[in-house]
This record gives structure tokens, C-alpha cells and sequence, in this order.
């Protein structure tokens, strides 16, 4: 029995420190960490760092020559606009308030395309999309 007690607290211990280490080694781990890096870039000024915090749709979307910038104009666009929406991270800190799971997800019905905005509640994934 006492050998069983001391396994189970050293795999405990095991597990809890393996998931704080996953944690600190990705900072995009959870919306919470990927808003305090972001957070965090913009204040340091490291626009690059503050990049790496955005989806490839996120970028790809904001191409407003129709996807014929290239990654060098593209990244260049991106940091003017980071740059001018940098003065509030450097007053004050972030405070994550609410975290939201959304989903988008596509589909066909009789050959029409549809897509749907998902949400995730206690129960599950509810459809969050206006009719």
C-alpha cells in the first residue's frame, strides 16, 4: 500500500510539472497564453513576436491586393498597423475577461454551400449564428 502511495505522488508530481513545462515551452497553449504573448510583443515592441500570435487565415485575409502582395509587403503592412495600435499595450496591463471556444464550420445542404458560427457553452457545441 505504501508503495502504491508513493508511486501515485510521484506520477502526480510527474504530471503536474510536464503540464507547466508544455505551458511555458508554447505560449500559445491557450487563448489566455496567446493574448498575454501578444500582449506582451506589443508592449516590447517586437512586432514580429506579436505576428506569430495570428492565425495563417488571419494574415492571408488581410491581403488587400487580392493575394498579389508578396510575404515581404504583406509582413510590412502588418507591422505599420501593429505599430499603430501599440500605444494602449504600453500604459497598462492585460487582463484576459472572458474566453469564448468558436468554431466556423462549413457544410453543403442539396448542393448549397453553408457555413455555420459555433460556439462552446457548459453543454456543448451550440450553432451561434443569426437566422
Amino acid at each position: 500500500m505504501r508503495r502504491f502511495l508513493i508511486l501515485f505522488c510521484a506520477m502526480a508530481l510527474l504530471l503536474s510539472l510536464s503540464c507547466k513545462k508544455t505551458e511555458e515551452e508554447n505560449p500559445y497553449a491557450t487563448p489566455e497564453t496567446t493574448i498575454k504573448e501578444y500582449a506582451l510583443a506589443m508592449k516590447e515592441g517586437d512586432f514580429d513576436r506579436a505576428i506569430k500570435c495570428y492565425s495563417q487565415d488571419a494574415l492571408v485575409d488581410i491581403n488587400p491586393a487580392g493575394g498579389k502582395l508578396t510575404t515581404e509587403e504583406l509582413k510590412s503592412l502588418f507591422i505599420s498597423s501593429l505599430k499603430a495600435s501599440q500605444e494602449p499595450f504600453k500604459k497598462g496591463d492585460v487582463t484576459v475577461v472572458d474566453v469564448k471556444m468558436i468554431a466556423k464550420v462549413k457544410f453543403k445542404v442539396a448542393g448549397e454551400d453553408r457555413e455555420f458560427t459555433m460556439i462552446k457553452e457548459p453543454e456543448g457545441w451550440k450553432i451561434a449564428t443569426n437566422l
